[in-house]
């Protein structure tokens, strides 16, 4: 248990929100709620932080401190133990990870995802250039009737976004492709450290490797890019070169999905260089 000198006074505001974040949800909790016997007089309603300790299998003292916000550092196993001595929700849980100044994982998979024509009806409603919606391994979910034409999505069967883009005609649309494919693979490559415990990146990372030299040198440079407007020039059908800003946002309905929208330059702000 190492001491962290203070930085700024952003830690020092996210210090005492965490202090009242897990008093919080002590609050909340009685000991039967969580197979505790109540023993003496309880004098406020929730859990002691003794009680939290021992679900948690750490020291009272060392509970003690971190509810106090003082600068020790946290492991992510003892994260986790204490939002399950907590019962913390999983966007509780992130919201610790925050609050600790650890690395927030990657919230649990959604088995309860909304129909597919939900995200074909929104990439529909962009009429003023390509969009799609891929999910958390760049699958593409639903794709409107520009970017089958533009970028070729899913025209030769493979309705993987990165797999298309190093493989199939979907990179050929790209008129600065060497620009476009090393931002997208640093970006694939930030994600899938975000979830390094799930194989599927590797999976996906590993076969694409295998058959595109491009992708090979350019995700073994193990760069990390964040998704951000960027410039793009696509070679289109019928009126040839065309600049795009691409513009992405998270979706809320399942983790890692992400709305696509490509558009004419000076609606999605300042790109990237």
């Amino acid at each position: 248990m190492d001491a962290v000198p203070s930085r700024t006074g952003s830690t020092k505001k996210r210090r005492s929100q965490l202090t009242h974040f897990l008093r919080s949800r002590r609050a909340r909790l009685s000991p039967a709620d969580v197979g505790l016997a109540a023993v003496g007089r309880r004098g406020r309603v929730g859990l002691r932080r003794e009680e939290v300790a021992v679900l948690a299998g750490v020291s009272a003292s060392w509970y003690a401190w971190l509810e106090q916000g003082r600068p020790i550092r946290v492991s992510d196993g003892i994260l986790d133990a204490i939002s399950r001595a907590l019962r913390l929700s999983e966007l509780e849980r992130v919201h610790l990870y925050r609050l600790a100044d650890a690395n927030p994982p990657m919230p649990a998979s959604n088995t309860d995802l909304p129909d597919p024509e939900v995200y074909q009806r929104i990439v529909d409603t962009q009429s003023l250039g390509p969009s799609c919606v891929i999910d958390g391994y760049w699958e593409v979910l639903a794709a409107n009737r520009l970017a089958a034409d533009v970028l070729r999505l899913g025209r030769d069967g493979n309705h993987n976004y990165l797999t298309s883009l190093f493989t199939g005609s979907h990179g050929q649309r790209y008129l600065n492709w060497p620009q476009v494919a090393r931002q997208m693979t640093a970006r694939f490559r930030l994600q899938a450290a975000y979830d390094a415990d799930d194989p599927g990146y590797e999976r996906i990372a590993d076969q694409l490797a295998q058959n595109s030299e491009q992708f090979a040198e350019l995700w073994a440079r193990h760069e990390v890019e964040e998704w951000m407007p960027t410039t793009v020039e696509l070679d289109h059908p019928d009126d040839g070169r065309l600049p795009f800003v691409l513009f992405t946002m998270d979706l809320d309905e399942a983790p890692c999905t992400r709305l696509l929208v490509y558009l004419p330059p000076g609606i999605a702000g300042p790109p990237s260089a």
